[in-house]
């Protein structure tokens, strides 16, 4: 037969973890069609990859694009991501997804999409299964696999309302979460360091994760315990609520960006990742993901205690209640280790105050002559929750990253960008070089890694973890999603460059059998995505 495609001599990892072997792979008909000797197979294109690797596609483990997608200017956008090497993004993080899109949640719903994608959807959808539907219709740059989120459908029972949810609250929200399975969506996410998903206690999380033991489905959690603000909970305390839910339900369960904020946390990694160890030794099917930044992506109001999420406005203009905030950030952060400088806007929705974005809030305060917290609290009331930060703490800062090493060597972590990608604004570094950085910095240079057991965090543990079937792994019969890189060669270029610049050493992306980066660069006609469903 005569293949599409032929990678023909390059040290072909597999995503298993296993030592790569040269051979060239084939793809005929979107699939893997041949992994050997095919010296004498004939094909419409060859490319010679003798000194690259050829790997699987990576797989985003934590992607907000979800708000992106549904754009005619999304592949524009998303570029970077393919430009790395990623075919696959699993998005619906952090308890916000686009989907349901219901009376009850429409006031919320645009405002997170603002923050997540600088403008307003046409939400032309209502359940899961008509976002998807309109997804697959538009055509995807790249795969998608969609979680629900627990704060979309919380709302769509219960508005903006904070405390627990009643019985049948809860049990309205189960019902759209296994709806929104049977639609399509490979699991839930839940944001309990945002409203509204910060209100729910654990019988309310119990409660609407049944479903994904019925169906199959995963769960994933942005925990409480990152920025307690004065709460008991550590990461400790976070990993046995993220267990709980196996515990109930065993279904499989992952801890999104496990990260020390502040580095008064940083000595409690060992503990947290030995607590982890723990966990999966006792059976807990377990594991935790992670971006190769000392920074992660936020919202302003990240840090403002949870009494004051439905209330922003009237809490920083009213006297006694900005004292009592103000009274616990400057007891609390510090006591985490956490400073102004670290704190950098990346976006403002009043784009007559464009000139904030890059500036620290300690920058803003100085040239305001206030302190810090005064000027973080006055922020909050001019530029609301929609406005973009970057934390400069986040298991490290600078060059002192002893923590996030820790995390990223761990045999349990997967790998993710988290990076809220809109084209506007200052850029999250991990936007353009979370896989290179690895590949390069801590496998290469570091040799945090070897090549083939981050390869296949990358790929083939990733796509176990969520259950993507037929992807992450390098096999006849398997999804052609395939990137060749220049091991020597790869990486990305920060902190010496600015945050969007391009990495090195991607050379070719292959999505579903259609080279979709070529020399790379990435092909913005084309749409070879598919959403990747529940099964």
């Amino acid at each position: 037969m005569t293949f599409d495609l032929v990678l023909d001599h390059g040290t072909v990892l597999d995503g298993s973890g296993c030592d790569g072997r040269r051979a060239s792979v084939a793809v005929a008909d979107g699939r893997i069609a041949a992994v050997g000797d095919l010296a004498d197979a004939t094909a419409a294109r060859r490319l010679d990859c003798a000194g690259k690797v050829v790997a699987p596609g990576f797989i985003d483990m934590h992607s907000h694009s979800d708000w992106v997608i549904p754009q005619p200017d999304h592949a524009d956008v998303l570029a970077p991501l393919l430009e790395q090497g990623i075919t696959t993004i699993v998005t619906g993080n952090c308890g916000c997804s686009p989907a349901p899109y219901l009376p009850g949640n429409q006031a919320l719903l645009p405002l997170v999409g603002r923050m997540l994608h600088d403008h307003d959807l046409d939400y032309d959808w209502s359940g899961m299964g008509s976002f998807l539907a309109g997804l697959e219709r538009r055509g995807l740059a790249l795969n998608v696999a969609q979680l629900v989120g627990h704060g979309t459908v919380r709302a769509a029972v219960k508005g903006a309302e904070p405390g627990p949810a009643a019985p049948d609250e809860v049990a309205a929200m189960a019902d759209l979460v296994r709806a929104a399975l049977d639609e399509g969506a490979i699991g839930l996410s839940t944001g309990l360091g945002y409203a509204p998903g910060v209100f729910a206690d654990l019988d309310e999380l119990l409660g609407v994760t049944a479903p994904l033991k019925e169906r199959g489905g995963v769960y994933t959690s942005h925990a409480r315990s990152y920025i307690a603000l004065g709460q008991s909970p550590t990461n400790l305390l976070a990993l046995d609520e993220t267990a709980a839910v196996w515990r109930a339900h065993g279904v499989k369960v992952q801890h999104s960006h496990l990260i020390f904020v502040g580095d008064r946390t940083w000595p409690t990694t060992d503990r947290t990742l030995e607590h982890l160890d723990h966990l999966r030794a006792e059976g807990v099917d377990i594991a935790c993901d992670a971006f190769p930044y000392v920074g992660g992506n936020t919202t302003l109001v990240v840090f403002m205690p949870p009494w004051t999420l439905n209330q922003l406005r009237r809490v920083v203009t009213d006297p006694p209640q900005r004292q009592r905030v103000a009274g616990t950030l400057d007891r609390v952060l510090p006591s985490l280790g956490m400073r102004w400088e670290d704190t950098q806007i990346l976006w403002v929705p009043r784009r007559e105050l464009a000139h904030y974005e890059g500036q620290t809030i300690a920058d803003i305060a100085r040239a305001r002559r206030q302190e810090p917290t005064e000027t973080y609290l006055d922020l909050v009331g001019e530029l609301g929750s929609q406005t973009r930060i970057m934390n400069w703490n986040y298991s490290g800062r600078d060059a002192e990253e002893g923590s996030l090493r820790k995390v990223l060597r761990h045999g349990a972590c997967c790998f993710e960008t988290d990076t809220i990608l809109t084209g506007n604004g200052v850029d999250n570094p991990a936007s353009y070089g979370t896989f290179p950085r690895l590949l390069g910095r801590y496998v290469r240079d570091l040799k945090l890694l070897t090549l083939p057991e981050a390869v296949r965090r990358m790929t083939g543990f990733s796509a176990e973890r969520m259950n993507l079937r037929g992807r992450g792994r390098i096999a006849r019969g398997l999804a052609a999603d395939l990137v060749v890189f220049d091991p020597d060669a790869v990486g990305d270029h920060w902190p010496e460059g600015t945050p969007s610049t391009r990495p090195s050493g991607i050379e070719t992306v292959v999505l579903n059998g259609r080279v979709v980066v070529d020399q790379g660069r990435f092909d913005r006609r084309v749409r070879a995505g598919v959403v990747l469903r529940s099964q």
